[in-house]
């Protein structure tokens, strides 16, 4: 009994101690982590999180093949192995493949974690062919006046944010609690975290390094120029068009706050395609453009990088051309042109890893690919 008590007593200082601190947003880390089972972030953590709501206002469901489309043992056993939790597999714009884990289901909402780069960037193009932004070489500045720029160094613009070339002093870390990153995941401010960083790690548009601040700051952007949250400007102009048929979520930095834009859009599997689908219909849906091709067919091209345009992955070329979009933990959204597939997976472990910062997941996915198309 007294030695329970002790523990008590030293936990709550510890806690005390920890929420006076520089690091007290490590306190809701604990919560959305290791009181969940889990030693970092994990795919169902939003309740841990303040989130702006996003209601389905126009679900169009996805038509389903006569010819459904089936894993082989070995995917099987390897998706099973890495915690996959949902999977949909879209042919021509139907539904070939449709299969859940554990618990998740179709009308299951997860993060999308750093998925939703791609979504920022997507809704970037769409506010500057609403107006709301002049250009993709604006500076940032002209968005986020306060932003310190240190002498010497360039203003970046938004471009550079978009594909990861602005040089922001920060180092991407998903071990360290005590990183920049995770300050960025579970602050209560994410918009001074973010402007806390500045630019000059290398001159702007001269190197490519992957930084979710640069997303973040993006979303800080574009939140200004359209005068509304991301979450509603994202529904209005580009869910309820694709036809979002579950409400989602969005996570925030506090209540009422701004949202984790690098991060945590809480959407099912299912919906997830929809935006791969956009991506592969050259950004029409139906005969209605939403994104302008022009625009996406440079988006899924390196920029700083071979592997990196604007926003979106692009996967070795091992088997054809392939790009998407590409979260922590395995969450992805495949887009295959070359037969006209998109795939979205969720999951709780990408795997280790296969070529550079691609996943087994991944490599996985793509030789099953090649089994259904040679068949």
């Amino acid at each position: 009994m007294k030695t329970a008590l002790t523990i008590l007593v030293i936990s709550i200082i510890l806690f005390l101690s920890l929420k006076i601190s520089p690091y007290g947003y490590l306190i809701k880390g604990v919560k959305g982590a290791y009181f969940d089972g889990h030693t970092s972030a994990h795919i169902y953590d939003r309740t841990h999180f303040s989130q702006r709501e996003i209601p389905s206002l126009n679900p169009q469901p996805f038509k389903y093949a006569d010819e459904k489309w089936s894993l082989n043992t070995q995917t099987r056993e390897a998706l099973e192995g890495f915690d996959t939790r949902g999977l949909v597999v879209l042919k021509d714009q139907k539904v070939v493949l449709e299969e859940y884990w554990e618990d998740h289901n179709a009308q299951t909402i997860s993060n999308s974690f750093s998925a939703a780069k791609s979504i920022i960037t997507l809704l970037v193009q769409i506010a500057i062919q609403d107006g709301y932004i002049n250009s993709w070489d604006d500076l940032i500045t002209a968005y986020v006046p306060e932003y310190k720029i240190p002498d010497g160094v360039s203003v970046p613009t938004l471009r550079h944010f978009s594909t990861m070339t602005a040089g922001m002093q920060i180092e991407e870390n998903y071990k360290n609690p005590f990183s920049k990153t995770a300050k960025l995941y579970y602050h209560d401010d994410v918009a001074e975290v973010t402007l806390s960083t500045p630019p000059g790690k290398f001159e702007a548009g001269t190197k490519w390094e992957y930084q979710s601040a640069c997303t973040q700051m993006l979303g800080i952007a574009l939140t200004r120029a359209v005068s509304e949250s991301i979450s509603s400007y994202a529904n209005r102009e580009l869910f309820t068009k694709l036809g979002f048929e579950t409400d989602a979520t969005w996570h925030l930095d506090h209540e009422g706050g701004i949202e984790l834009a690098f991060s945590c859009l809480n959407a099912t599997t299912l919906d997830f395609t929809k935006i791969g689908q956009l991506v592969l219909n050259h950004g029409k849906v139906g005969e209605f453009e939403v994104v302008d091709s022009t625009f996406l067919s440079m988006a899924v091209q390196g920029y700083g990088s071979p592997k990196y345009g604007y926003g979106f992955w692009i996967y070795p070329e091992t088997q054809g051309r392939v790009y998407g979009s590409r979260g922590m933990l395995g969450q992805i959204i495949m887009v295959i042109p070359e037969h006209n597939l998109v795939i979205a997976r969720t999951g709780e472990t990408p795997g280790p890893s296969w070529i550079e910062e691609f996943n087994e997941v991944e490599k996985t996915l793509l030789e099953q690919v090649n089994e259904w198309t040679n068949n």
